[in-house]
């Protein structure tokens, strides 16, 4: 678990822009009202020409002071976003999910059974906990790497730890809360229509062209003659329809504001990660593929800023009126789509930081990880499940079959999720919930949750034949790791015990890892196969567990003793 040391420094720094802000906020008012009060003596006073120069230093004035200060504002936004961090991760360390409130259950395929088995996806699931995926394809990048990943080398999970090691993640992390919620939903192909889309030049143009002129002559003459107050209103009105008239382009309908704040977000996490000094080569070569396109995204963002500048109403208006705004956009923006080309390769450079930075979670606020070795077993020492809160630890070792009995409420499942969900991890290659773990890359089919399917019409026994059946299929092709929980339970006991028994042979006959729990202690007698058990203790009148699994079947059976506590059986 990392120690966060500058969070106090974080509260200080806040206190201070909010200070600092507040009295920007007062001065921009009050140039704002000051710019007002000149406009209004400008249409009620004689004297126009020295009210006309006044409301215009005004304006100019106000409009420097604000961009002057922007950034005041915009580094409060981040400081608070990472503030937000620290409580993120706090909510994390103490498992309260309330606070992470992207569940990922959009993400779930209900056909690859282990997803909802392992908790992957859902409420209090694996991804819940982890997830600081906060675009699209980040999100969509994540779900793979949890579900079915390529395997990794040594340098893409060492990059894993040393950004949970590293306080200054946080920074990366505080630049992705700025990506709002409709960064989920983002269009790519559409963010990138404007990489090669011109506006062409037509003969239509020309109208507003010389409306405009007629009226800049106009104004040009009133100056030395004076003018008429009304003409003046009339000619800007009819030059500002004829702009929005035979200057519209399908390019204005777009949601610039969107794509334009999408872009701003784009650009402030991958300044944060070139900024960030990492020793990896998996992380030289993002860095390394976000520079070779960060001009490339500089100005596909001054496009959107520009089509975004038009979607204010007012500015809109007076632009048009006395700049033929929509021209110059329309030249800025072709002048821009030259240089414009697709984003594809940065907008996956940063999924993948996405991704490290979700899996480095694990090493920052858990009590304890480990970097996995490569092994042709699964061995692992303290072996604990991330989403159980003090979940006792476990050492285990498996080579090949195991069944595994217990009471009921012993751990027998909970154990089994606990290896499925770091063998998940693993797969990743991300950083795992032990002390020590060596694996080898696998896929996981699992049945631990077969009855969830009566609500899909399915009995019991039919949803496990079904499961079964995928088992069967991928244990032919692959070495899998294998985790069923009371096999077969929707059928009769001599059934059960028969059909189990031809499974545990076949899964033998292709060498598959794989652990069966079962009441049913004929399976222990199985062929090829190695016993384990957890088990209880009675003390005053009172049933315990230690939650540890121990060698060789279990002894002893607590269902009745349940019944006779609750005086339900004598």
């Amino acid at each position: 678990m990392l120690e966060f040391k500058n969070e106090q420094l974080v509260k200080c720094e806040i206190d201070k822009l909010k200070k600092t802000t507040n009295i920007i906020s007062i001065a921009r008012l009050i140039l704002a009202i000051n710019t007002i009060i000149w406009c209004i003596c400008l249409f009620s006073l004689e004297d126009y020409r020295f009210y006309s120069l006044l409301s215009i230093i005004s304006f100019i004035t106000m409009l420097l002071f604000i961009l002057l200060t922007n950034k005041y504002y915009t580094r409060l936004e981040l400081i608070k976003n990472k503030e937000r961090a620290y409580n993120i991760h706090k909510r994390r360390r103490n498992l309260e999910f309330s606070g992470l409130l992207d569940t990922g259950s959009d993400l779930l395929n209900k056909d690859d059974y282990k997803q909802a088995d392992l908790d992957i996806f859902g409420q209090k699931s694996l991804y819940q906990f982890i997830t600081s995926a906060k675009t699209k394809s980040g999100r969509f990048k994540l779900a793979k790497e949890l579900t079915n990943p390529e395997p990794k080398n040594q340098d893409y999970t060492k990059c894993v730890d040393l950004l949970s090691k590293n306080e200054d993640t946080l920074e990366l992390e505080s630049a992705l809360l700025s990506f709002d919620n409709e960064a989920r939903g983002i269009d790519y192909n559409e963010l990138m229509m404007v990489s090669n889309h011109k506006i062409p030049f037509k003969s239509i143009f020309l109208i507003p062209i010389f409306m405009y002129l007629a009226t800049i002559i106009y104004l040009i003459l009133a100056i030395v003659n004076g003018y008429n107050l009304y003409i003046t209103i009339i000619l800007l009105i009819i030059s500002f329809m004829c702009t929005r008239y035979f200057l519209n382009n399908d390019i204005f309908s777009l949601n610039a504001t969107k794509y334009s704040n999408l872009c701003s977000s784009y650009l402030l996490i991958s300044n944060k990660i070139l900024e960030l000094n990492i020793d990896n080569s998996y992380y030289a070569e993002i860095k390394q593929n976000i520079a070779s396109q960060l001009n490339n995204l500089k100005t596909i963002k001054n496009i959107y800023n520009t089509l975004s500048s038009r979607k204010n109403f007012i500015a809109n208006i007076l632009l048009n009126m006395i700049l033929l705004y929509d021209l110059w956009i329309i030249i800025l923006y072709n002048k821009y789509t030259k240089k414009a080309n697709e984003l594809y390769k940065l907008i996956d450079s940063v999924a993948s930081v996405e991704v490290l930075i979700s899996l480095a979670n694990i090493g920052m606020d858990l009590e304890y990880s480990c970097i996995p070795n490569n092994s042709d077993k699964i061995s692992g020492e303290e072996l604990y499940h991330p989403l159980v809160k003090k979940c006792v630890s476990n050492d285990f070792t498996l080579e090949g079959g195991v069944i595994l009995t217990g009471s009921n409420m012993s751990g027998k499942t909970t154990f089994m999720r606990t290896l499925g969900i770091n063998q998940i991890l693993f797969n990743a290659g991300g950083l795992v919930c032990a002390k020590s773990y060596n694996s080898f890359y696998m896929p996981i089919y699992t049945s631990l949750r077969a009855n969830d399917m009566l609500q899909e019409g399915i009995s019991t026994f039919y949803a496990e034949i079904l499961r079964m059946k995928k088992i069967n299929e991928a244990i032919t092709n692959d070495k899998c790791l294998i985790l069923v929980d009371e096999i077969f339970k929707g059928t009769n006991a001599y059934e059960r015990i028969t059909a189990s028994m031809h499974v545990i042979d076949k899964l033998n006959l292709n060498k598959a890892l794989f652990i069966i729990s079962t009441h049913d202690f004929e399976l222990c007698d199985a062929k090829n196969i190695l016993n384990y058990h957890f088990n209880e203790e009675y003390n005053d009148n009172q049933i315990s567990f230690d939650y540890k699994v121990k060698s060789g079947k279990c002894e002893s059976r607590n269902a009745l003793y349940l019944l006779k506590m609750l005086n339900i059986i004598e």
